[in-house]
C-alpha cells in the first residue's frame, strides 16, 4: 500500500516495491534538470550522531526521466517514520532540497 499527502509524506508498506515519477517545481515555476543535475533521494533515521544521518534508502534519480524504484528489499526496514528528502546538486555545486518530509514504513502480514 502506498499513501502520499498532500504534505509529501509517504506511507509505504514494508517489503512494497515503490516507483515515483517526480514533478520538481523552483520558486512556484516547473524546473526541468538537465544532465549536470545530480538528483537524490534519500530517506534517513534522522541525526543519530556527530558524524550525521544514517541513510536507510538513497537514489539516483535520472534527470530525463525523474523516475525511480525502491525495490521490496529496500523497504524491509524496521517499522518506523523516517526522514526523507529529494534534492538536486548543480554542476556550480549549489544545492536546492525540493521536498523534505517523512517516510513511514508500516506494517505487513506475514
Amino acid at each position: 500500500m502506498l499513501i502520499i499527502d498532500d504534505n509529501n509524506n509517504i506511507v509505504l508498506t514494508r517489503g512494497d516495491t515503490l516507483t515515483l515519477t517526480v514533478a520538481l517545481q523552483k520558486d512556484g515555476e516547473s524546473y526541468t534538470p538537465d544532465e549536470t543535475d545530480v538528483i537524490r533521494f534519500a530517506v534517513s533515521k534522522g541525526y543519530v550522531t556527530d558524524a550525521g544521518y544514517e541513510l536507510m534508502i538513497e537514489k539516483t534519480i535520472p534527470y530525463d526521466t525523474l523516475t525511480f524504484t525502491i525495490t521490496s528489499e529496500e523497504t524491509k526496514i524496521p517499522y518506523k517514520t523516517y526522514n526523507y528528502d529529494l534534492q538536486i546538486t548543480h554542476a556550480d555545486g549549489c544545492v536546492d532540497t525540493f521536498i523534505s518530509s517523512k517516510f513511514t514504513i508500516t506494517g505487513e502480514v506475514e
